[in-house]
């Protein structure tokens, strides 16, 4: 009864009447949560995220919850799953008996406050976070080994190396040959056979417990009673059993998960002056012109969910102007419809560049959307349900089947029943229907949940109008929060070229954390304090407690930094405005006592300034990353003669040849299946970062040209990680900017 008085509550609030199929809906959804006894599960999340709300902690579902509108009404979750034709039977089917997930992302930096209120409001002894039981896998599993059999650490990291990572290669004679077959091949030894049998012997045992990423349990008695427990590092209690085994005594998992997209739409909203944090982000509206310039341009660098190279090629490839492009945008760019081909014929279609095209009429009102490709999961439930007439219990169940290419008696049965049901129903001749059933096989192993891209496709749109409308509050958050897909560099060059003054960490000005602050009149970003190498929280302190400082001598004598800390400062460009420039004020350091640094001042002439790239250089250096300007900007002459693409034009280039030049932001190396060493480089522009994969003959024939950082012009072609689901670079060539490809040394 609860539950029912809290959704209709829910429901006028937000439709105002109810109307005929909204009761429907509800009663049926009511009925099946009630049979099946999760009616406490709603409540419950109800309650937590209403402490969160009052509490001013950002929050969004995930998943297929928002398929209910039970959860909507009693404010779950934020998608219209009337208005998105979600179905309740894709979150809870009462032909299947595994519970549903209801996953919540919380603001990363308060989710253990939520937590912490769980376990005080329903007991300690009754709450848990679940754990995750990590098993050994072949380079832990043969570290382990070798360390118990006295090897030395060089000879184990030498024996793990040679070990592939995982997604990049499979065992030598395939998936089903022996582990360490290659190794022990090599190896002959009976000390190293002891160490590869006895490693074998590890896999897939349990190493230790780890704290799931998310998973809360609530008992409704002791927890004890259900389920042994144990005190975790962290100091909070989580279960011995895994989620499998959780689920099969019958508690049901709760997923509150930090990210930190979230927490950055939080300190926007707390920016801004008023008595509720979360007003700003309640009243984004769902159409603005602003947001709509931004996303319908690629500009997302920052946005949740829509800031990589490839997702922001795909936005300006199909003009994104609202939430629905975005929730498109987020089913498209995956590694099924871009290599499969329905990426490009969306595309088209929705330019109007190509006719829409349906197997059949009756399709018309079910793909009209999606302009007649099935791209979400809850079409293939649409088409089953309302085609052929199949319930829709036993459409997801088809669904089900389909994504995990199961091909026994009960999908040959499903089958038979939808080409039967579809001539019935809606006059679909068989044949038809057949390839119907095709189209909607080959797409469902990889069709995205439409209930989970219309969730994160509105927290990307709160992003956007964030970006659009709070420029510097939103980088200054995407900054202190130590960004997202990128690197920092990455983010300081949008926000210049966003038109946003950017300063290194100032005495005067900096918080601890990047913050908004004024220089010479105008509104700037800070880098905050803690980004400078080796100063010390005491530091720190002194700083923030004691400024603002009058010059130098009054920094050195009021603040007390070490040596190492003021030579470090100045550098950095930290003390600008306080005195002389940089050459100057290091000479002054270098000149002892701070009583002689004043009249040392007084007396000697100021030195040059440091030119740009110095700067630049030191900052690097110090700050781990140059504020002022980015590497490449020093070198656009150069760039411009090499000819190369952003890494956003190269990004929508797939299966092409390609160059792109930029900075080298990671580096490692691993080893083939066959022994060959392969590196995996990420390159960093002015737009954003691409992955490179550097084959060993590539690496050999341009060794030189990896001495440094970069910048590097790499040329080849663009590939799709399937495991990553992002372009990727095989690099075919690789040379400095400012060389030529012939000029570098074999």
């Amino acid at each position: 009864h609860a539950l029912r008085h809290k959704a209709y509550e829910g429901a006028r609030g937000l439709y105002g009447n109810i109307t005929p199929e909204i009761d429907s809906r509800l009663a049926h959804e009511l009925s099946v949560i009630g049979e099946r006894g999760y009616a406490p599960l709603f409540l419950i999340m109800q309650e937590i995220l209403d402490y969160a709300r009052q509490t001013g902690v950002p929050i969004s579902s995930r998943g297929s919850a928002a398929s209910s509108l039970v959860a909507h009404c009693l404010g779950i979750t934020s998608p219209d799953p009337i208005r998105l034709n979600l179905y309740f039977e894709r979150f809870l089917n009462p032909a299947r008996a595994t519970p549903p997930d209801i996953d919540t992302d919380l603001c990363s930096r308060r989710r253990d406050t939520v937590i912490r209120h769980v376990y005080d409001h329903y007991g300690a002894g009754r709450v848990a976070m679940v754990c995750t039981i990590n098993r050994f896998r072949e380079r832990s599993a043969l570290r382990e080994v070798a360390k118990a059999y006295g090897l030395p650490p060089a000879q184990i990291k030498t024996l793990v190396d040679s070990l592939p990572f995982r997604g990049w290669g499979l065992r030598a004679g395939g998936p089903d040959a022996p582990p360490f077959a290659a190794l022990a091949a090599e190896y002959g030894t009976p000390l190293h056979q002891r160490i590869f049998a006895d490693a074998a012997a590890l896999l897939k045992l349990p190493r230790h417990l780890s704290i799931h990423p998310g998973g809360v349990v609530i008992s409704p008695g002791p927890l004890s009673d259900l389920a042994p427990a144990h005190l975790a590092s962290k100091g909070v209690v989580i279960t011995q059993f895994d989620l499998d085994s959780v689920e099969r005594i019958g508690l049901v998992k709760m997923d509150l998960l930090g990210i930190r997209g979230l927490t950055v739409l939080g300190d926007v909203a707390a920016s801004q002056p008023g008595p509720e944090p979360l007003a700003l982000l309640h009243s984004i509206p769902a159409e603005d012109d602003a947001t709509t310039a931004l996303i319908q341009h690629g500009r997302t660098i920052g946005c949740f969910q829509i800031e990589s190279p490839g997702m922001r090629a795909t936005l300006k490839e199909i003009s994104a102007r609202t939430v629905d492009d975005l929730m498109a945008a987020l089913a498209l760019y995956r590694p099924g419809p871009l290599t499969g081909g329905l990426k490009d014929a969306f595309v088209r279609r929705h330019l109007g560049l190509e006719p829409v095209q349906h197997l059949h009429p009756a399709l018309a009102p079910l793909l009209g959307d999606t302009y007649g490709v099935i791209l979400y999961q809850e079409q293939v439930l649409r088409i089953a349900h309302e085609l052929a007439g199949l319930s829709l219990a036993d459409a997801d169940l088809l669904r089900r089947a389909m994504s995990h290419f199961d091909p026994g008696r009960q999908m040959q049965t499903l089958k038979e029943n939808f080409i039967a049901g579809a001539e019935r129903k809606s006059g679909v001749p068989p044949a038809t229907a057949e390839r119907v059933w095709e189209l909607m096989a080959a797409f469902a192993g990889y069709g995205f949940p439409k209930a989970h891209a219309a969730s994160y496709a509105q927290v990307a749109w709160r992003a956007a109008w964030c970006k659009a409308h709070f420029p510097a509050e939103f980088m200054a958050a995407v900054l202190a929060n130590w960004g997202g897909y990128y690197s920092q560099r990455v983010y300081l060059t949008e926000a210049r070229r966003m038109g946003l003054a950017i300063r290194p960490p100032h005495v005067n000005h900096a918080r601890r954390e990047f913050s908004v602050g004024r220089w010479g009149g105008e509104r700037a970003l800070f880098m905050g304090l803690d980004q400078v190498r080796d100063l010390t929280q005491r530091t720190q302190e002194s700083i923030l407690r004691r400024r603002p400082f009058a010059s130098l001598d009054d920094f050195l004598s009021r603040a007390d930094p070490r040596p190492r800390e003021a030579e470090n400062l100045v550098r950095a460009g930290a003390l600008e405005g306080l005195g002389e420039n940089i050459p100057t004020l290091l000479r002054g350091l270098q000149g002892g006592a701070k009583r002689q640094l004043a009249l040392f001042e007084a007396a000697a002439p100021a030195d040059d300034d440091w030119p740009l790239g110095e700067k630049v250089a030191a900052q690097e250096e110090i700050l781990g990353t140059g504020v002022i300007a980015h590497p490449l900007e020093l070198v656009a002459d150069q760039l411009a003669e090499a000819g190369a693409l952003t890494t956003v034009g190269a990004a929508g280039q797939l299966g092409k040849r390609v160059r792109v030049a930029g900075m080298r932001q990671t580096w490692r190396r691993t080893r083939t299946v066959r022994g060959d060493l392969i590196y995996f480089m990420t390159l960093e522009d002015l737009e954003g970062t691409l992955d490179v994969v550097i084959f060993g003959d590539v690496y050999r024939a341009h060794r030189a040209a990896f001495s440094g950082p970069g910048p590097y012009v790499v040329e080849g072609t663009l590939e799709m990680d399937t495991t990553q689901g992002e372009p990727v670079i095989r690099a075919e060539r690789v040379w400095p900017v400012g060389h030529s490809p012939q000029a570098v040394n074999k």
